[in-house]
């Protein structure tokens, strides 16, 4: 049985109901979850390059047991995530949309400042 955790469900949530607006690349923060478009233009085995007209980002998105996203280059994603703290610009992809409408679960996300905060106060 798989687990699901209270940030990942309250991000799905969210995502389906439509209240998390397209950020560009270019103008991406740390926490809170932001949401990002574009075009896939690599990939390796822990996640892709997707770029929009601002510019382009580094997304995480590894799934559990070694699994191998069913993404290809050139296609169309939504992600849902964060911006990784640090000097690299990497951003963690914990819910991928497919044009197709197709949602990836990344099973494992980086936990971040924020989960750690809403934890801590329950």
């Amino acid at each position: 049985m798989k687990i699901i955790y209270p940030p990942l469900l309250a991000l799905v949530v969210l995502m389906m109901s439509g209240c998390a607006s397209t950020t560009p690349i270019n103008n991406l923060g740390l926490p809170p979850v932001s949401t990002i478009e574009g075009n896939i233009t690599q990939l390796d085995e822990s996640g892709f390059i997707l770029a929009d007209n601002s510019g382009s980002i580094r997304v995480r998105a590894k799934l559990a047991d070694n699994k191998k996203l069913a993404i290809s280059i050139d296609e169309k994603v939504k992600v849902y995530g964060n911006l990784q703290g640090g000097p690299k610009k990497i951003f963690d992809g914990y819910v991928i949309k497919k044009s197709t409408g197709e949602h990836i679960i990344v099973s494992n996300p980086t936990p971040h400042f924020g989960f750690i905060i809403q934890s801590a106060f329950k």
